[in-house]
């Protein structure tokens, strides 16, 4: 597990830690000044450095996630840019995560960013809500990310309302939220099983809790299963886990489940 914390209040962070023999890992949301994104992210990559200094014994850089911009998406240099930011944040991050833009052109769009991401020797993140309704994307787009990177050999992490296991409706914003264990699970799928974005877009869609299963030996939604072995194969090297504001929700819902 990692601590997630926005670069701007890394200095805020390092006032309340103490000195660690173990320090905490951290995952750092970086936001570059404005301007061209690879030099801006390589300039502000050096005042990081200081970040880290002050943090030292504390908590230690371990995975950066920045955002590529949805203007340079469709840029003829992508790859160069990608690989050019994946060198700056690499130099003080073990990994470097790069958040792909949902265009309206989402179906050339990302298979595009995802093979920048894989040249680069980088992971990918999905953001998967936010305040509005366009924050979330369809179960499709999900999927369609999920069977990109699993395909590619692309290690990613799921991001924002992401509070409950299994998808479900929300008042505030007036939309269906994803669920964690969906996602997870698709993830699982579609490494170990191969499974292909129409029956992954059913996992992501689905929101009947009584047909997930866990137990100590498997994983199971309806008619398919994975294995324990499967599972931790998929976290490891796959599916790298989520973000959540809340240590409680998952926990609660999980233990409601049965699963806990």
């Amino acid at each position: 597990d990692r601590f997630i914390c926005p670069d701007r209040r890394l200095e805020e962070l390092a006032e309340h830690l103490v000195d660690e023999p173990d320090p905490w890992p951290l995952s750092v949301v970086i936001t570059p000044p404005s301007g061209s994104w690879s030099k801006a992210v390589a300039d502000y990559a050096r005042s990081l450095e200081v970040d880290a200094l002050a943090l030292r014994d504390r908590a230690r850089f371990d995975v950066a996630e920045i955002k590529i911009p949805p203007e340079v998406v469709g840029d003829p240099a992508l790859a160069a840019m990608v690989s050019s930011v994946r060198s700056s944040l690499g130099a003080l991050f073990d990994t470097v995560l790069f958040e792909v833009a949902m265009t309206g052109d989402w179906v050339a769009d990302l298979p595009t960013q995802l093979r920048a991401i894989q040249e680069a020797h980088a992971g990918a993140k999905i953001r998967c809500g936010g305040l509005a309704v366009e924050d979330f994307p369809a179960p499709e787009q999900v999927a369609t990310f999920i069977a990109l990177a699993a395909g590619a050999g692309i290690p990613f992490k799921a991001t924002a309302g992401l509070h409950h296991p299994v998808r479900h409706w929300a008042c505030e914003p007036g939309v269906k939220r994803h669920g964690f264990l969906n996602i997870t699970g698709a993830a699982v799928f579609a490494q170990a099983l191969g499974m292909e974005v129409p029956e992954l877009t059913e996992v992501i869609a689905e929101e009947d809790p009584a047909v997930f299963e866990l137990t100590d030996l498997a994983f199971r939604w309806r008619h398919r299963a994975v294995t324990a072995t499967e599972i931790q194969r998929a976290r490891t090297g796959f599916m790298l886990g989520y973000g959540s504001c809340s240590f409680t929700e998952p926990v609660a819902d999980l233990v409601e489940m049965g699963m806990l």
